[in-house]
């Protein structure tokens, strides 16, 4: 039997089927055939494909002729390019193959016998259907089905994966559980007749579908599954030395991903392990599992969910970012690109120390960002963020006098510099600068109430006045100086020309909270 082949599930806009021959209904019994071109808008094309399906399956059982059983390809493979998830889709699918094995069973000649790729079509159905694991269950029954009638439909591996996808679409509890017996079941019929089996040999996408499942369950247990199902891979790849079935980078950041998630408390402490080993076999010579930017950034999620001293969690990080960069240095991992994420999130750690000095190792890892930007790094565009961290870090100081007075230096050099690099300030920004002011400047300092002065009216002219800078701009100022930049207004009625570029709030009562009441001017 001819079956669709797989193609991309995105189509135009308009449906175009250019020269094929499409069945168009009955006339006096005999069915009608033309070929042309059919242009259907995507809003009918579904209501159009059921009725092709409906007037397929509503024939006399055993009457269909030579003519309609040869659209029936042309119908399924029509059904696989429209871009909707539906159990609707499943079905009509299921119905088509269906309709035609009760038409061999009844005797009809000119029904060929059905193969494994009839069935991986109902398979892929359901796996996109959008159904969760009941979609699952029919694909597993299917399956089951399959192996039972052998021969032309016994299924091979492309079947075995798609049972795996849709378990994995599935997102239930036991979802890691159902596919990792799918994927046992695969290993345990090739090593069982590795030569007869050869077609099901298990790759590295099965792998892959199964730790990506195990990674994103919320299982308790789902770290220490997904590193058994990791080194039942490298076990399978060494008895068969087949480089199909070996670990990749993709593979490692699944059991990364799933230490990640996880609220074990030594989760961060396992991931930074399992990193340290994949840049060890890298630098082995092993590049398919290099340490990418997913990678690294994993890590650093998982770090940032640690409980534990934050200077120490800061110290962590940023031996990690300094790894990173070590590596991007390198004239073989080229490939390998840093970003501003990774940066923001170690000056983050710093950011949150608590410690004398943080402020000096946050700006340090800002400079080292933007010399990579410089140097072509794109994606180390420093950002809003970043800046931000660095001015936060500063303004926490709570060292002596000189300590104090460079910390409010390099905020202030960052906000400088930050404006010199285009990047617009936001309403934390210009909190924190307005914190540095008060907690790093003498409180009679002439320099605190200018520099305070000076960036509320930038705030203000930037409509970024919430209740952070209102706050942060009562601590830096007396009652006097404090009523005057307010020209008059109070913390209730703040011009919303003032406010109107402070970033939207979902939650009622966060909004309440964070944005001060406005009135119009």
């Amino acid at each position: 039997m001819i079956v669709m082949a797989k193609q991309s599930w995105g189509i135009p806009a308009v449906w175009v089927a250019a020269a094929t021959w499409i069945w168009c209904g009955y006339f006096y019994g005999v069915v009608v055939m033309v070929e042309s071109y059919v242009v259907l808008p995507r809003e009918r094309q579904v209501e159009w494909l059921k009725q092709m399906t409906d007037d397929f399956t509503h024939v006399q059982l055993g009457h269909l002729s030579k003519d309609q059983i040869s659209t029936a390809p042309e119908i399924m493979y029509a059904w696989s390019l429209t871009p909707q998830r539906s159990i609707e889709k499943a079905l009509a699918l299921e119905s088509l193959v269906k309709r035609l094995v009760d038409e061999r069973r009844a005797g009809n000649k000119y029904v060929s016998d059905l193969t494994v790729n009839d069935y991986n079509c109902i398979l892929e159905g359901w796996a996109r259907s959008g159904a969760g694991a009941a979609a699952a269950e029919r694909c597993e029954g299917i399956l089951e089905r399959m192996q039972e009638q052998g021969g032309l439909v016994k299924p091979d591996l492309s079947s075995y994966k798609t049972v795996l996808m849709a378990w994995r679409h599935a997102e239930e509890r036991h979802s890691a559980h159902r596919a990792q017996r799918i994927l046992e079941r695969i290993v345990r019929l090739f090593q069982e007749n590795p030569q007869e089996n050869k077609y099901i040999m298990p790759d590295s996408d099965c792998f892959d579908i199964v730790l990506q499942t195990w990674s994103s369950s919320g299982h308790p247990n789902a770290p220490d599954q997904a590193e058994g199902v990791l080194a039942a891979m490298e076990r399978l790849y060494e008895s068969t030395g087949s480089s199909k079935i070996k670990p990749r980078t993709t593979s490692f950041n699944a059991v990364l991903a799933a230490w990640s998630r996880s609220s074990h408390p030594k989760a961060a402490d396992r991931a930074i392990d399992l990193l340290g080993f994949m840049e060890l076999l890298e630098d082995s010579g092993d590049e398919m599992v290099a340490p990418d930017k997913a990678s690294y950034c994993t890590v650093m999620g998982a770090l940032a969910k640690q409980k534990g001293n934050p200077l120490e969690l800061a110290q962590k990080a940023d031996l990690l970012l300094q790894r990173a960069e070590q590596r991007q240095k390198r004239e073989k991992c080229s490939s390998f690109l840093l970003d501003a994420i990774l940066f923001n999130t170690v000056m983050g750690f710093w950011a949150k120390a608590n410690a004398p000095g943080s402020f000096r190792y946050a700006r340090s890892i800002l400079d080292r960002q933007v010399s990579l930007f410089e140097s072509g790094c794109e994606e180390c565009r420093p950002d809003v963020f970043g800046y931000t961290s660095v001015i936060a870090s500063a303004a926490s100081e709570s060292g002596g006098p000189e300590i104090k007075r460079e910390a409010y230096d390099v905020a202030l050099s960052t906000y400088n510099r930050m404006k010199e690099d285009r990047v617009r300030p936001n309403h934390v920004t210009y909190g924190n600068m307005i914190k540095a002011c008060s907690r790093l400047l003498p409180s009679e300092s002439p320099e605190r109430s200018k520099w305070t002065r000076q960036i509320f009216i930038e705030c203000r002219n930037a409509k970024c006045v919430g209740d952070m800078v209102l706050s942060r701009l009562r601590e830096a100022t007396c009652r006097a100086e404090y009523k005057d930049l307010l020209g008059g207004n109070s913390r209730k009625t703040i011009p919303t020309k003032w406010t109107a570029n402070l970033p939207p709030v979902k939650n009622e009562r966060k909004q309440r909270m964070s944005r001060p009441k406005t009135a119009e001017v």
